[in-house]
């Protein structure tokens, strides 16, 4: 029979004593250290090599450790025991929760679990509050692609202002996930996040700006350096629509990211892309401020904006004059309407409204501009952003 072999990890003795004493009756399963957290634990750690670390931590200082051994000792599993809720978590390249001692010991004894999963797949926990992040909630789940799994949680709407224990307020399970998008309306929901994230396993979170008194730029940054600890990739998207395959935010705020998930998720949601096909009579004639000539005869929604505004907004651009088709999209996105903030943004001295508007009137001149090209001799002009 193959042994398992084990390691413990804990400051408290005792805990480690009892963990050890129930390990060692088991068959199957040696004990080949026990240690507190010191500078030569990952030297021990080393010489021993054990195929399973289990790690007795709370809440941050819990993931903290994980995301070191995970790193030094990629192959290793780990089971992070957490008497604060009383679970049982099993790391590797995502987390299991368990609750008794057959948890334990079947999490031990099993092999690592190794999914062979599409490139599209996600599995997205959406964390909102009101009706601001349920919208966006329904948009996601009504055009995700099919092999996406989007589960969703709602928030307290009565959280105190300091959330000093996050456990009272959060339900007894959380689904495995690979991405978090918290889209809370208090400053409070933030703070559930570090917990969020490590019972879920996620690897990328998703927290946008659309109203900075939801999340203030210094909880933002404080909340960016607990999920750094605990060995997660996060963004803050302002505004939400700002979020692309690859980068987020404007001008000095913009910021870029590496992030599979984060960037999967953008695929499909974020900044707006469109394809627009204007009419040959277009082509012939081009639109200006004189003449309307040619439709809009077509919109292909690249990229949608999260909340959903982008798609409604191309959807009533059919049969448009394409002279007239920047200035319509943008008086259809205030009538959406857009869920961005109207107050002036300290930063960026204006509405993320009207940051969020101008993205829509942008994709809209863009596809007008490469439909007219194509017919024409001409290359399409490269159109800046007018924010």
């Amino acid at each position: 029979m193959h042994l398992v072999s084990v390691f413990i990890l804990s400051n408290q003795p005792l805990f480690a004593e009892g963990v050890q004493s129930l390990l060692s009756g088991q068959p199957g399963i040696k004990v080949v250290g026990v240690a507190e957290v010191a500078s030569d634990t990952f030297t021990r750690l080393k010489e021993v090599s054990p195929d399973v670390v289990v790690i007795e931590a709370m809440g941050g200082e819990q993931g903290r450790l994980v995301a070191q051994v995970l790193n030094a000792f990629p192959k290793t599993k780990i089971i992070g025991l957490s008497l604060e809720d009383n679970r049982i978590h099993t790391y590797y390249q995502r987390m299991k929760q368990g609750r008794c001692v057959e948890d334990l010991l079947e999490a031990i004894r099993g092999p690592l679990e190794q999914e062979s999963r599409s490139v599209e797949t996600l599995r997205l926990f959406v964390l909102f509050q009101g009706r601001y992040g349920r919208r966006i909630l329904e948009n996601i789940r009504a055009f995700a692609p099919d092999p996406w799994e989007v589960e969703d949680w709602q928030a307290p709407a009565d959280l105190p202002p300091v959330v000093d224990d996050p456990l009272p307020f959060l339900p007894t399970r959380f689904p495995d996930s690979d991405l978090i998008l918290s889209l809370g309306e208090s400053a409070s929901v933030a703070q559930l996040l570090p917990s969020i994230v490590e019972r879920t396993g996620a690897q990328a979170v998703i927290a946008p700006v659309d109203n900075v008194t939801w999340l203030p730029e210094g909880l933002a940054r404080q909340l960016k350096r607990w999920l750094t600890d605990l060995g997660v990739i996060a963004v803050f998207p302002k505004p939400f629509c700002s979020l692309t395959e690859w980068s987020c935010g404007l001008r000095q705020e913009e910021v870029s990211y590496e992030s599979l998930w984060i960037s999967r998720f953008a695929r499909h949601f974020g900044r707006p892309v469109f394809r627009v096909q204007v009419d040959a009579d277009c082509a012939q004639h081009p639109a200006d401020e004189k003449s309307n000539r040619g439709q809009i005869e077509a919109v292909e929604v690249v990229r949608d904006t999260p909340c959903g505004c982008g798609r409604a907004v191309a959807g009533q651009l059919l049969g448009l004059p394409a002279s007239e088709a920047v200035i319509q999209a943008g008086l259809l996105h205030h009538h959406y309407p857009c869920l961005a903030t109207m107050s002036v943004d300290p930063n960026l001295g204006i509405p993320l409204i009207h940051v969020a508007g101008e993205f829509i009137r942008h994709t809209v001149e863009v596809g007008v501009s490469s439909s007219l090209s194509q017919a024409s001799t001409e290359g399409a002009a490269v159109l800046p952003l007018r924010i």
